[in-house]
């Protein structure tokens, strides 16, 4: 599943949500289920299930089951990093309305020179932005072994 979210800033973030929803439409994210948390974003995508807030549980669970998060450059992304993820981050921008000042832009930027962020700083830069996130969770994937399967199944005994 991919989990796109652009938090609950009052101004819409149309660009983003476009762009997720006409390369979910080409088949971009595979057989992946596309959600969308859309805040004030007056856009209602064809190829993507949304709504605009969910509630803080739900916004954990669903960063916890994605293969791939897409977000704004606020606060939210730090969340998603906390959880273990490398998120595909558009800073919003004062040019678009959809923010006050081009904070996010710095932010995004400063992220992504550490590594924490695959960073899309336009719509028609999320394609090869998406492609280095599929890339980088290959990478990160742990290769199945019989000492692996035994620890998992180790911690799944002392759990229940």
């Amino acid at each position: 599943m991919v989990f796109v979210t652009v938090g609950s800033a009052p101004q819409g973030f149309e660009r983003l949500l476009k762009e997720v929803d006409r390369l979910a439409g080409m088949g971009t994210f595979g057989e992946s289920d596309v959600f969308m948390q859309s805040g004030h974003t007056k856009y209602m995508p064809l190829h993507c299930e949304s709504d605009d807030f969910v509630s803080r549980d739900e916004f954990q669970h669903l960063v916890q089951q994605a293969s791939l998060v897409i977000c704004h450059g606020g606060v939210t992304l730090l969340e998603v990093i906390r959880a273990g993820k490398v998120p595909i981050v558009m800073p919003r921008r004062k040019q678009f309305g959809e923010i006050v000042n081009d904070h996010q832009v710095e932010f995004v930027q400063a992220l992504a020179t550490k590594g924490w962020i695959i960073p899309a700083m336009n719509p028609e830069d999320l394609p090869e932005a998406i492609s280095k996130a599929k890339q980088k969770a290959q990478e990160l994937r742990i290769p199945s072994s019989s000492m692996v399967e035994m620890v998992s199944r180790s911690i799944d005994e002392l759990c229940q």
